[in-house]
């Protein structure tokens, strides 16, 4: 049977005072921080009723579509990741391995690995991952809003079948200089979409796919 995951990811938007964000009640929309300067959002795809039925949820590929446009005065540089895992995300583990070049189910380099938290992930876990490069577009001549493009946009990801019962998604914003020029934010809204299949394996594969879910979840 054909079907096609989605998660529904809200905007948000924030001014900078002295060196932290402020996000207004208004604008937050479940948006959070880590340490003081990147925002990030984290949601769930239940697939627990196709986990009852014994069923097994094989992906296909994966697609962000988003709203309008992002704008940040002064941006001198933004990392947007956007990653679903078969397995909970720590941001606090996401932040250290983007500025390090390096993302959740990619190798880390020695520096990130000798300081922080260990790599929750590993290729299997993340079933698709896009990381965009954002910087203020130059062809807009008085861009006092701070529109930016897109000049680097790549996926990632094992789209490796899953019995599991939930997906884990997460959205972070990283400045590439710690935001230092930039005094606010607007981050669109945008949505996740998952296309797959869902169907019945033979019990023993089953059975052996639901163990190394099991495992892999019990790692982090």
């Amino acid at each position: 049977m054909e079907r096609t995951l989605r998660i529904e990811i809200p905007p948000c938007a924030m001014n900078k005072e002295g060196l932290a964000w402020t996000l207004g009640t208004a604008s937050q929309n479940g948006w959070l921080m880590q340490g003081s300067l990147n925002p990030y959002w984290t949601g769930t795809i239940d697939l627990s009723g196709y986990t009852r039925d014994h069923k097994t949820f094989y992906p296909s590929g994966g697609l962000i579509q988003e709203g309008p446009f992002f704008a940040e005065p002064g941006n001198d540089g933004t990392i947007v990741i956007t990653l679903v895992s078969t397995v909970p995300l720590d941001p606090d583990v996401l932040f250290p391995q983007l500025v390090g070049n390096s993302s959740p189910g990619f190798l880390d380099n020695a520096a990130v690995s000798a300081v922080g938290p260990a790599n929750q992930q590993d290729w299997q876990t993340v079933m698709f991952a896009e990381t965009d490069i954002r910087v203020l577009n130059s062809q807009i001549t008085t861009n006092t809003d701070g529109i930016c493009q897109v000049i680097e946009s790549k996926q990632s990801g094992s789209l490796a079948p899953t019995a599991t019962d939930t997906l884990y998604v997460l959205k972070m914003v990283v400045g590439l200089e710690n935001f230092a020029t930039t005094t606010s934010i607007s981050i669109p809204a945008s949505r996740v979409i998952i296309p797959g299949m869902v169907g019945r394996e033979p019990d023993v594969e089953y059975l052996m796919r639901l163990k190394r879910s099991v495992e892999l979840a019990n790692q982090v």
